[in-house]
């Protein structure tokens, strides 16, 4: 800055303006070359700033969808297939007192469920990233965020719903059905719990159960476990992409 004041003074000195004001327009055009430079570098950090930050969100994200494909897969192996070939059992107009003693696992079908609730902690900071950068849409976080929602709902739903009509049915039991006691005890001898089963309003129960398991929750579930497979996949790929760019 003293070599461009004392080149000021000398043209001044000189009395000539028009070289003088060339020498001015030159010193204004370095400052903003300067500062464009400096808001480059600025943006540039932010930029690299805002992409490691995703990328540990996603990496977050992507632990908790692991965890989530396992239970999923747990859920439909342990869960609900054991209990597909069951519920086609005493479904069928074949049911006997016999078929209760071949498979105990009859007496509670309606009454035992296992819910299951998707991990939050890396969708949240998902969720956050997309409301706090509305104007930079990013396909990938968009898709994962919306379909997040969708299965959520979709499964919490059926859970919930399943939930409630075990309630009704110990609730019925409770208020039509001393012998629920015995059978929660695992006394299975009381002959008014069998006249029970092998009636058409147990059948019903039973049906609607089904619906809620087999029609609604397991459909869902293999839903999210295709969804889950490729937004894996597709995470892998944007990980590796910003490590080896």
């Amino acid at each position: 800055m003293a070599i461009f004041n004392k080149n000021r003074m000398t043209f001044l000195s000189k009395k000539n303006i028009s070289r003088y004001l060339l020498y001015g327009i030159g010193e204004i055009i370095l400052v903003v070359i300067g500062i464009l430079i400096a808001v480059s570098i600025n943006n540039r950090n932010q930029k690299q700033a805002t992409e490691k930050k995703l990328s540990s969100y996603l990496q977050v994200y992507q632990q908790d969808l692991k965890q989530d494909t396992l239970m999923v897969n747990t859920i439909l192996k342990n869960y609900i297939d054991k209990r597909k070939e069951s519920f086609k059992i005493f479904l069928s107009d074949t049911v006997t007192a016999n078929t209760f003693k071949l498979h105990p696992e009859g007496y509670g079908l309606i009454l035992s469920y296992s819910p299951y609730r998707l991990q939050q902690k890396g969708f949240s900071l998902l969720e956050d990233y997309v409301n706090d950068n509305k104007s930079e849409q990013d396909s990938l976080i968009s898709r994962i965020v919306t379909n997040h929602r969708l299965f959520e709902d979709a499964i919490n739903n059926s859970n919930d719903r399943i939930g409630d009509d075990i309630d009704n049915n110990m609730l019925y039991f409770k208020e039509n059905h001393p012998w629920i006691a015995d059978l929660l005890l695992g006394k299975l001898d009381n002959p008014d719990m069998m006249s029970y089963y092998l009636s058409d309003t147990h059948k019903a129960r039973l049906a609607v159960h089904s619906t809620l398991v087999f029609g609604n929750l397991e459909l869902q579930l293999k839903a999210f476990q295709k969804e889950s497979k490729q937004t894996l996949e597709m995470i892998n790929k944007r990980l590796a992409e910003q490590e080896n760019p």
